[in-house]
């Protein structure tokens, strides 16, 4: 019974999520509010050729650490294998971006305004 409960509440926060992210690009698309997602973000930094790459193995497990620093932003990414760790970005000393795969705060596809 309560891995039912558990369950429906899983499928419910991650209904929740999807419609939250929906929501954003369309408002973002129809504003014309630059966005990119976590995901995008991340494929940007990881094929920017001036992006400074280290790999480090710790405990037997890959990981690859990835900076980037343009004229007015930076970026720190952080994978193991192709799994999204850690992303931040900031953008003329602001911070617009600070995923963590171990929290909730944003989802791999949630629009992130840029500006």
């Amino acid at each position: 019974m309560a891995k039912n409960k558990n369950k429906m509440k899983e499928k419910a926060l991650s209904a929740v999520n999807k419609i939250k992210a929906n929501i954003k690009e369309t408002y973002y698309n129809i504003a014309d509010i630059p966005s990119a997602s976590v995901q995008q973000l991340a494929d940007f930094i990881q094929k920017h050729p001036e992006t400074q790459v280290t790999k480090k193995e710790l405990l037997g497990v890959s990981y690859t650490f990835y900076r980037l620093n343009l004229s007015d932003e930076s970026f720190y990414l952080e994978t193991n294998s192709t799994r999204i760790l850690q992303l931040d970005g900031f953008s003329k000393g602001n911070q617009f971006v600070e995923y963590r795969s171990y929290r909730d705060s944003y989802k791999l596809n949630t629009p992130i305004k840029l500006t």
